[in-house]
């Protein structure tokens, strides 16, 4: 996916703001100007602008085409934000003829967007490997300078893995990041009124994107001392992003980041509280997992901690998640244990015990009390789960319609949110009901949904899907 836009299609960035950017980067705007100047115009050159965040790149861009010294140059900006692009000269020769060159002007191709596809974890991701393979084509297919916008970490891992690519790198400018740009994306992200696990897909994106810019800025570089505020600000977006993640049902990406924020917690006296949610948000994970174990140690370990600390509602939402651990496996004493602060999370987890012990009016009655207060305090993936779960005991009273009801109404939010792994249990839930109704083709079509899910996050459920299918087939021909 690219788009090949003129200046005036782009977001316009305020004057004042380029002319800040530029001023505390002056050198390396100078050297950048020089650079386009002298690369001779219909011959391959390659030069790199870092810049960490979308917002400062689109200010530099736009001050060096409006510049006095760039009017006899024609600039096409080009965006290659797909994350599973693995041939970009191949885009390149897509778009190229396309390309209305203005004559007597030097033409410069700027390229953005193709961090996506380098990454930042992994060793040679499979564009910087093509970029090594099709390195000699690049002067004969594209016959002028390219300039590729990336923020730090993206820059180092072309010179790393793609070192013969690499070579052809005429220029790097290097920009630093201005005080308010950091300022603003911690606003947006660490210090948001609305948590990210209830942010609607684009805008949970766009907050994933902003930490990632975030950590590239706080994590030490070239030498660069670490102050303990900006530690503290590195672990904050290592644990948002891991939220993040775990609400997408991304449960390994998650703990990626997690290990990330506890080692750099793990040593520090100071960060006791730190390390104590990280620890238990780590137990959240491992719990999604299947790591039962794991989740129950680490938890102790957190409440430990907030015991210490006398972090009693912590210590309350770290007895809580207990609470549900213990009720999946069964015991149900120990599931009672409750917690105070999250009184809507512990009826939804009484309810789930009152339906198993066969009590289905008491468990309705808890589910509705925690669909209030779920609805009360905004939080929507607990909105989805209770629906979901309320949708069960609908159906196991033979209550179909109001079942469906609910389930649909969970699978709205779920796929408000992004949660993939909470949509494929859904669509499994709705093409077992219909199926029992004699609804084939729509059940086929939901189970076909959730299977589709299960796979892409190489869940061991797709098994079990697999032998629903193969169930309601049956189901299907014997009634036929």
């Amino acid at each position: 996916m690219l788009s090949n836009k003129p200046l005036d299609q782009f977001k316009e960035i305020p004057e004042i703001y380029r002319q800040r950017i530029v001023e505390l980067n002056q050198q390396s705007f100078d050297e950048l100007l020089t650079f386009v100047d002298i690369v001779p115009d219909d011959a391959f050159d390659l030069g790199f602008i870092q810049s960490n965040f979308a917002r400062d790149r689109d200010a530099i861009i736009q001050a060096l085409i409006s510049h006095p010294d760039c009017q006899e140059m024609q600039f096409e900006i080009w965006d290659f934000p797909d994350p599973n692009m693995r041939f970009l000269l191949d885009e390149i020769l897509k778009v190229l003829p396309t390309v209305k060159v203005q004559p007597d002007k030097k033409l410069v191709f700027m390229v953005r967007g193709v961090e996506n596809a380098i990454g930042m974890t992994g060793e040679y991701p499979p564009m910087l490997v093509d970029f090594n393979w099709v390195r000699d084509a690049y002067p004969v297919m594209v016959r002028h300078l390219m300039l590729f916008c990336l923020p730090d970490y993206a820059i180092t891992r072309v010179a790393n893995y793609a070192p013969d690519f690499w070579a052809w790198n005429s220029g790097t400018f290097v920009f630093k990041t201005p005080v308010n740009t950091r300022d603003d994306a911690i606003s947006q992200t660490l210090d948001a009124s609305k948590g990210i696990t209830n942010c609607e897909l684009p805008e949970k994106q766009e907050r994933i994107d902003l930490l990632k810019r975030l950590l590239i800025e706080y994590t030490p570089s070239n030498g660069r001392e670490q102050t303990q505020e900006d530690l503290k600000t590195r672990i904050r977006v290592l644990n948002d992003l891991a939220i993040a993640y775990r609400s997408r049902s991304e449960y390994k990406t998650a703990k990626y980041y997690l290990e990330q924020a506890l080692n750099l917690a793990k040593d520090d006296e100071n960060l006791g509280d730190v390390k104590a949610n990280i620890l238990h948000e780590l137990a959240i994970v491992e719990r999604n997992l299947g790591e039962i174990e794991k989740a129950i140690t680490l938890e102790q370990q957190a409440m430990e901690i907030f015991e210490r600390i006398g972090d009693i509602k912590m210590k309350a939402a770290t007895l809580h998640q207990l609470a549900g651990i213990y009720a999946d496996r069964g015991e149900v004493e120990q599931a009672k244990i409750g917690n105070l602060q999250g009184k809507a999370a512990t009826l939804h987890q009484l309810a789930g015990i009152y339906a198993n012990q066969g009590e289905v009016e008491q468990a309705i009655a808890f589910y509705q009390e925690s669909l209030e207060l779920k609805e009360k305090i905004g939080d929507v993936q607990g909105k989805a789960a209770t629906l979901h779960q309320l949708a069960g005991i609908y159906a196991n009273r033979g209550e179909v319609e109001q079942a469906i009801a609910f389930y649909q109404e969970s699978l709205e939010l779920e796929e408000k949110i992004g949660n993939l792994q909470g949509k494929a249990a859904t669509f499994a839930m709705l093409g077992q009901l219909l199926a029992a109704q004699g609804y084939f083709d729509q059940a086929f079509n939901y189970l076909q949904q959730s299977l589709e899910i299960l796979q892409h996050l190489r869940s061991p459920d797709a098994e079990t899907v697999r032998e629903i299918i193969a169930i309601v087939q049956q189901m299907a021909g014997d009634r036929s």
